[in-house]
């Protein structure tokens, strides 16, 4: 029996993967728990496996394809199964599945009541970029022939058919172009009379355009105001989902920032003794690892921060789960911490510094990024005092942390040399409001200069 293979939900917002690569071809064998595809999310590169032993009798989205969840991604059939191929894209792929199994089992019996007929035009096999192409030139896809597994029209094909057919009685008593060729003349600027053919009957084709295009100096195309890019960078993969989530999230929280700084004097001498003590066992841990856990018991009083909106209402949430930024060479992800409220320093400081090296060497596991809390990111080691942190969905807050430097500072009615710390909170005014925001920061601000508190 055949085995649908769809595309998994890793987290809660996930609405969507793209098709980073197949790692397997129609027609191979594959085995169950066996890594089939990589799907790019906001979050990690993830290897999604095979349900079941099985021949891949059907690879629908293509490389690079954004695909919804729980959208089709494959079909697995068992050696010697004969699986009709589906459309690229159709959601109903369980009946169209069974009804490609019933057909294979049950001998068909004349019914009075004949089914409507399929329109041409949803029945058609084709890419998702050929059906684009063809919608753009007012193509016909059933006059396209296909090159195609299994009779499937590419764009490629839609190329070919457009520079090869004949001209329309229209078409014949004016200019000899193709429609393509027209609108790429259109693009560009380009006069098609001074443009020679090269098609039959010396038409106009792509190529023709395209050849014109390569002969005209760069300068014609922008003004003398417009600057030069030295490189295009393709906004793809996870740099472009981080770009959708940011997005969304500005667009979508009523989002608020307050700063404030911290003398920090005491949380550095308590954290030199820690490591001082831990240098025998070539431990060390890290301000992060120390903000992690003052955060987490301040989200104990402060439960407003420690929550998420749905359409339900404000959900206070019981586990206090931190995610910790981690910056990559193409983005960042934010792997998480959880229960840091209930677990002491030194599994805080081993678990983020696994956490970061598997995130950089790109084999977190979507348990691994899932269900995070509350945020927490770390700019200090690039000496940065204060920014503004963007909430990661659906949390409801996120603390931005700048460098530790020491200023002249007022202490006990004395000017004196400390350790300032700068902090950032962002948070959803949706869900909470300026004065308990305010008091949350404050109480993390008291950890801190009091660091001794959490270890009670």
């Amino acid at each position: 029996m055949a085995v649908e293979l769809r595309m998994l939900q890793m987290d809660q917002t996930m609405t969507k993967g793209k098709i980073g690569k197949w790692l397997v071809q129609e027609g191979d064998t594959v085995t169950e728990g066996q890594p089939l595809l990589e799907i790019e999310t906001d979050k990690v590169v993830h290897e999604q496996e095979s349900p079941a032993d099985g021949i891949i009798a059907q690879i629908l989205p293509e490389e690079g394809t954004d695909v919804p969840v729980n959208a089709l991604l494959a079909i697995i059939a068992a050696p010697g199964e004969e699986v009709e191929r589906v459309e690229a894209g159709t959601m109903d792929i369980p009946q169209q599945l069974e009804e490609s199994k019933q057909s294979t089992t049950k001998p068909s019996t004349p019914s009075k009541t004949q089914p409507k007929p399929t329109p041409v035009s949803s029945a058609i096999k084709a890419s998702p970029a050929a059906k684009e192409l063809a919608d753009k030139l007012s193509i016909d896809l059933t006059q396209v022939k296909a090159s195609g597994p299994g009779g499937r029209v590419l764009e490629s094909d839609v190329h070919r058919y457009v520079e090869t057919r004949e001209p329309t009685p229209t078409e014949s008593t004016r200019l000899k172009a193709s429609p393509l060729a027209r609108r790429l003349a259109k693009e560009f600027g380009l006069d098609l009379t001074s443009i020679a053919g090269s098609g039959p009957d010396g038409r106009i084709v792509r190529d023709d355009v395209m050849q014109s295009v390569d002969e005209i100096p760069a300068h014609v195309f922008r003004s003398e105001s417009e600057p030069v890019a030295s490189e295009v960078i393709e906004l793809s993969g996870i740099r472009k989902i981080i770009a959708e989530r940011m997005t969304m999230s500005l667009q979508t929280n009523a989002s608020v920032t307050l700063h404030t700084e911290v003398d920090g004097t005491t949380l550095v001498k308590l954290r030199n003794q820690f490591n001082e003590a831990l240098q025998k066992i070539e431990k060390t841990l890290t301000y992060t690892d120390l903000l992690v856990k003052i955060v987490a018991i301040a989200l104990c009083e402060h439960t407003r921060l420690n929550a998420t909106l749905t359409d339900e209402g404000i959900q206070l949430l019981t586990d206090i789960n931190i995610g910790v930024a981690v910056a990559l060479e193409d983005g960042l992800v934010v792997p998480v911490v959880r229960n840091a409220d209930k677990i002491g320093l030194s599994d805080i400081s081993e678990q983020i510094k696994m956490l970061a090296e598997k995130a950089r060497d790109n084999q977190l596991t979507p348990g691994e990024l899932q269900g995070g809390t509350f945020t927490i990111t770390n700019l200090g080691n690039y000496g940065i005092d204060a920014f503004t942190p963007i909430i990661n969905p659906p949390e409801t807050g996120i603390l931005g942390v700048g460098r530790i430097i020491k200023k002249p500072v007022v202490h006990n009615d004395e000017i004196v040399i400390r350790n300032m710390l700068s902090l950032s909170l962002t948070f959803d005014h949706r869900v909470v409001d300026g004065a308990p925001a305010a008091q949350f920061l404050q109480t993390v601000s008291q950890y801190i200069q009091n660091p001794y508190l959490m270890l009670l």
